[in-house]
């Protein structure tokens, strides 16, 4: 019943802290400063997936059912981690790519900053699921914009 709480309380957090991010979001009409973050729409998929976890759970309790030790591993593995990881992926800081003039920088959650110049951009393909960008010929990959 506690795991059960946990994810409550984290579904709620989520859920307030992506409300917060679209209010705050400014749109820009610039070109030479702008962010380009993960979608609000990868939450509503994490919500569904977290619906779908809290019901189970809720389900488990009311029936007295116990899950076996290797499906609540798979349970967790597959279902409520990428759940989570969605509903805070349009948070800012969690994944951002900003503009600024020359500069570009990647942030990866929170901590993880990479910069760059478009001078040093040699190579961008388009690819099925986004655009890749490369710095040094194609030997590096700097970052990827997702096409959602």
């Amino acid at each position: 019943m506690t795991f059960l709480r946990a994810i409550i309380v984290a579904f709620i957090v989520a859920g307030v802290l992506d409300l917060l991010t679209k209010r705050s979001q400014k749109k820009t009409e610039s070109l030479k400063t702008f962010v380009v973050r993960a979608p609000l729409d990868l939450a509503g998929l994490g919500v569904v997936g977290m619906l779908l976890v809290i019901g189970i759970l809720i389900f488990a309790a009311v029936e007295n059912e116990t899950f076996p030790t290797i499906i609540m591993i798979m349970f967790i593995v597959l279902l409520v981690f990428p759940s989570m990881l969605l509903m805070i992926a349009p948070i800012k800081g969690v994944w951002d790519v900003i503009v600024d003039d020359d500069d570009i920088t990647v942030v990866k959650a929170f901590v993880y900053r990479r910069h760059w110049k478009f001078s040093k951009i040699t190579y961008g393909k388009m690819g099925r699921g986004g655009m890749k960008v490369y710095v040094e010929g194609r030997n590096r990959k700097a970052f990827f914009v997702d096409g959602v």
